[in-house]
């Protein structure tokens, strides 16, 4: 791995492909599932039901076989399901056979729904307007609540919607619209909502939403995050030795000014070259409850977290991983640190 930047997003993020192998025939799901969105869609509205959308790796993703074989396949939860949804399957398969034509349309479908790991389930109204989601593998007793929280979310919804349409100034419509806004699932906002969005931003003069100054913030990170990625492109290669690349992410210019993820990005980055230039397992460990105590709600303090709880109950084996590692070619791909579902 010669980027850098590849490094921290497969490290941070732990983004699962969706650019999946060609393949060339139809792909099934099991019965009770349709895998047509535009064939769900027209079901969903003439039954006056909404739509369950389950993005899935059916044939190399764990969570998603687990999901499948002990929640989404059975006829008591398919039965109570479809009282209220159609129920939508698309596949990301790396085996299966998948004509062109469903890869095309799948893949297009999970850019739309800014889908980054498997698997993700949508609720939905027949539009296809997200109103609640939830990732990863779940037992069926927790997808039934998420089912049931998603229809109340829908349902408050509709009522702060319906509040819009009475409001008789520009600040009432914007002090609504707010409500709906924050009922809106968070990552379906821009794909979803960007017209409550950009209502709100412009009867807002005085951005008492604060959505102004979270753009202007968005926008920051965005830079900074690139600023980071470009700067250990240009400093780390696969042939870097551990510690040079170490002293490199230590000297990055006034990184204590950058906003939390970006600086959790580089504590990251240390985290890794610090683990193979010395092996010291608790000093690495002091390093992810750093992270954590920076920023604990991003997804790098979160995925910290995790792996100090990983590292901890398998100190024997990842101490043993790193001192194998540090004897071969310098490598970022090496080393994978356990966690307690190994």
């Amino acid at each position: 791995m010669s980027d850098p930047s590849i490094l921290i997003v497969a490290m941070i993020r732990q983004i699962l492909p969706i650019v999946v192998a060609a393949c060339i025939a139809p792909c099934f799901a099991a019965e009770g599932w349709l895998t047509d969105m535009d064939a769900a869609k027209k079901e969903a509205a003439e039954q006056k039901k909404d739509l369950m959308i389950e993005f899935t790796g059916s044939d190399w993703c764990p969570p998603c076989m687990q999901l499948r074989a002990n929640v989404f396949s059975k006829p008591d939860f398919q039965k109570e399901a479809q009282k209220n949804f159609v129920l939508l399957e698309l596949d990301y398969p790396r085996s299966k056979e998948q004509s062109a034509e469903v890869k095309a349309a799948n893949q297009k479908l999970a850019e739309q729904y800014g889908v980054t790991s498997f698997p993700t389930i949508v609720f939905a109204d027949a539009s296809g307007k997200p109103f609640g989601a939830f990732v990863g593998g779940r037992p069926r007793e927790d997808v039934m609540k998420a089912m049931q929280d998603a229809l109340k979310n829908k349902e408050a919804l509709q009522m702060a919607e319906a509040e819009v349409a009475k409001a008789s100034t520009d600040e009432a419509r914007a002090v609504v619209l707010m409500e709906v806004f924050k009922l809106a699932p968070r990552d379906y906002v821009d794909n979803f909502y960007g017209d409550v969005k950009a209502e709100i931003k412009k009867l807002d003069k005085d951005d008492k939403s604060g959505l102004k100054a979270a753009d202007i913030r968005a926008a920051r990170l965005q830079k900074e995050r690139k600023d980071v990625q470009d700067y250990l492109a240009g400093k780390m290669t696969a042939k870097t030795p551990s510690a040079e690349s170490l002293q490199a992410i230590r000297a990055y210019p006034d990184r204590d000014k950058l906003l939390p993820e970006p600086r959790q990005d580089l504590m990251m980055a240390e985290f890794r070259a610090y683990l193979d230039s010395t092996g010291d397992v608790d000093g690495a460990v002091l390093m992810l409850d750093k992270m954590v105590e920076l920023a604990p709600d991003t997804e790098t303090g979160r995925y910290a977290s995790l792996s100090k709880i990983g590292i901890l109950a398998n100190k024997d084996r990842v101490k043993a991983r790193v001192d194998a590692d540090r004897k071969k070619p310098v490598s970022y791909t090496h080393l994978t640190l356990p966690t307690n579902r190994e």
